[in-house]
């Protein structure tokens, strides 16, 4: 099974040269200011909104020297099909189609067709492929959905699970790395999420680095909590978390690498916005 790139020419552009272009202008744009070239990282948190919104948010990682990576490990929610809690979900493919080339694909274990149809049609597996696709040499992908948990002791359990499978050597040696896909808070009347009177995009600004700073830190009780007590609506929080245990279970170090919102993007004056934070790894 092929899972095809289901969103070029939408959310982002199927044609290559432009699609080549964008990718690189984003890149190029964070080399100006930072010097991640020299620091590459084994796990990250990145946005997964259409490129317009989301390439500022996702080039940090791309930025780095990722040469050494053998395995690209992608952990998104399920924004279109109902998945259990505390379950962890893929689907055996051949390939992942993108404008840029055919990636290839290492299953898990565990990888079921009955879950093809919702690896197939979750745009936040696929935002990142054409940047994975852009790599020299490219990794293997890895693709898997989790959507909720009920208890924060199932992260542990489900990056445990992980780690065993994927190898912890391969891990500390750098040659396996993780991503999780996640937009951050979604905010207004569209989203059925408007606690605050006044001063909205500041007030959702503190609860969102707040998150960050905790999945930086691998503070997954606290963060579980944090998300519960808020309602949060960041829609990928559980892979978030995932990789956020998995990260601290290796020592790794992390930080904020970038936070904005569509409104910073758009200049809309729109009482519905979405926020993006770019937490990285080393």
């Amino acid at each position: 099974m092929i899972r095809k790139a289901l969103f070029a020419g939408s959310w982002y552009p199927a044609d290559q040269q432009t699609l080549k272009l964008l990718i690189s202008e984003s890149i190029e744009t964070v080399l100006k200011h930072t010097t991640y070239q020299h620091c590459p990282c084994r796990f990250a948190v990145l946005p997964h909104a259409g490129l317009f919104y989301s390439k500022t948010g996702i080039a940090p990682f791309f930025a780095a020297d990722l040469s050494k990576i053998q395995r690209l490990v992608v952990l998104a929610p399920s924004h279109y099909a109902n998945l259990s809690p505390d379950c962890l979900v893929s689907a055996p493919l051949d390939g992942l189609e993108t404008p840029l080339g055919m990636l290839e694909s290492q299953n898990l274990d565990n990888a079921q067709d009955k879950y093809f149809s919702a690896i197939q049609s979750e745009h936040a597996l696929e935002m990142v492929l054409p940047y994975i696709a852009s790599l020299s040499p490219r990794p293997k992908v890895t693709l898997a959905l989790i959507s909720h948990f009920s208890q924060p002791q199932a992260v542990k359990s489900i990056g445990d699970a992980l780690v065993a499978q994927v190898g912890e050597e391969e891990i500390k040696a750098g040659r396996t790395a993780f991503i999780a896909s996640s937009d951050f808070t979604h905010y207004g009347p569209r989203f059925g999420y408007t606690p605050y009177q006044s001063g909205a995009p500041m007030r959702v600004r503190e609860d969102d680095l707040a998150l960050s700073h905790l999945l930086c830190e691998g503070r997954i009780e606290e963060a579980f909590a944090f998300c519960s007590s808020k309602r949060s609506t960041v829609c990928g929080y559980a892979p978030a978390m995932v990789v956020s245990y998995i990260a601290s279970r290796m020592q790794s170090r992390g930080w904020v690498a970038d936070y904005y919102t569509s409104l910073d993007i758009s200049s809309s004056p729109d009482a519905n916005f979405v926020a993006y934070s770019t937490i990285l790894w080393r």
